[in-house]
């Protein structure tokens, strides 16, 4: 594995915007992005949307990342970072 890049992206959740870091992993077979949110590990990405790992064990208020519409959000961001 072999960590390609990190970085820092804003959007809406709850009415504020907030700071999502994005950490690039090549697996040799699949470039994929671990999401954090202050520290946080929140879920693992591939480029084409697919949900790989979903942190369940977060609390209760940022699970609002679950939600459909902000997973479009966030692979559109993934997309245009990659």
């Amino acid at each position: 594995m072999e960590n390609l890049m990190t970085q820092s992206i804003k959007m809406r959740l709850h009415g504020i915007n907030e700071e999502f870091q994005i950490k690039e992993k090549d697996h040799g077979d699949l470039v994929v992005y671990d999401i954090f949110r202050k520290e946080q590990f929140l879920m693992t990405i591939a480029k084409d949307g697919s949900i790989l790992f979903m942190n369940f064990d977060i609390p209760a208020a940022d699970k609002e990342i679950f939600k459909l519409s902000f997973l479009d959000q966030l692979v559109d961001k993934i997309k245009s970072v990659s």
